[in-house]
């Protein structure tokens, strides 16, 4: 049985390292949280994340993998996933796993940002700044949803 709540102590302590910067920590603390409780996709995703600050591609692809087996709507682990590939030099993976992440979640600007660069090649103009403009729109909605959602006696 998981042990929800030591699981948790060691993700939030991984998540402060991984804010200190402290990556090769971040991961040790992410792998604690996932011995303690291996069904959560996030704590894969976020060691995984650490490993990619750690220039350790090839060692995050396991943990996305991972976690889109455990969560196959997860759109930050096919976007990071993809980052991977990136960094690997594998673009058309990458790229596939941007479009996958866009599927999953439309609104998921940074998807559109990573793809922007992989496909920002003279040849793919139109498609990278058909992507550039659909970022600022999902901003530009977003804030407008956010005016809506926030009290007027509260805006500045």
């Amino acid at each position: 049985m998981a042990n929800k709540y030591a699981a948790r102590k060691m993700f939030d302590e991984g998540v402060t390292a991984y804010i200190k910067n402290n990556f090769q920590h971040s991961v040790d603390l992410f792998s604690r949280a996932i011995q303690y409780d291996p069904s959560l996709a996030l704590f894969y995703v976020c060691r995984g994340a650490a490993s990619l600050k750690m220039e350790k591609a090839r060692k995050a692809l396991d943990d996305f993998n991972r976690a889109i087996k455990l969560d196959p709507l997860y759109a930050r682990a096919y976007h990071l996933r993809g980052i991977a590939y990136e960094k690997l030099g594998d673009f058309a993976s990458a790229f596939r796993d941007f479009d996958r992440s866009l599927e999953v979640d439309p609104e998921y600007a940074a998807a559109y940002h990573s793809r922007k660069y992989v496909i920002g090649k003279p040849k793919h103009s139109d498609t990278s700044s058909a992507d550039f403009e659909m970022v600022h729109h999902l901003m530009a909605l977003r804030l407008t949803q956010f005016d809506k959602k926030v009290p007027s006696d509260l805006a500045i």
